[in-house]
């Protein structure tokens, strides 16, 4: 007898089409989650951020052991939406100010010598994005 189909197994997997992901795909990947997660938190919807948690983590498996994501996970399984949102809006003012610390040496330096201190420079990301303060 003779098969009448093959079938080609790989053995090692690298996404779709046999392309490999980039880091910088990965970073992308991981920041959509983020956001979805901050919304889905901000709006108030419980299952939609316990579901977001939970795919953001298999994702990345090291915010598993983050401590900010370890409350936050304690929060929205208690179903606490407002230590949820406090909690959120302390990753978002991390990732705000997550400058490099000679940017604010250089800037105290400038501050002592004007009477108007400038605007910190925004904080940019490995793939090119930046963060806005929509605070200030």
């Amino acid at each position: 007898m003779e098969p009448t189909s093959m079938m080609r197994v790989n053995a090692y997997p690298s996404g779709y089409g046999g392309h490999g992901s980039t880091p910088q795909d990965r970073q992308h990947q991981r920041r959509q989650k983020k956001l979805a997660l901050i919304d889905a938190v901000e709006h108030g919807n419980l299952e939609a951020s316990k579901h977001a948690l939970k795919v953001l983590i298999n994702f990345d498996q090291s915010l598993s052991t983050d401590a900010q994501f370890v409350r936050l996970s304690k929060a929205l399984d208690a179903g606490s939406v407002y230590l949820a949102q406090q909690i959120v809006r302390e990753i978002k003012a991390k990732l705000i100010n997550a400058t490099p610390l000679a940017t604010h040496t250089t800037q105290a330096a400038q501050s002592a010598h004007t009477v108007h201190a400038p605007h910190p420079p925004r904080p940019h990301l490995p793939d090119g994005t930046h963060l806005v303060d929509t605070q200030a």
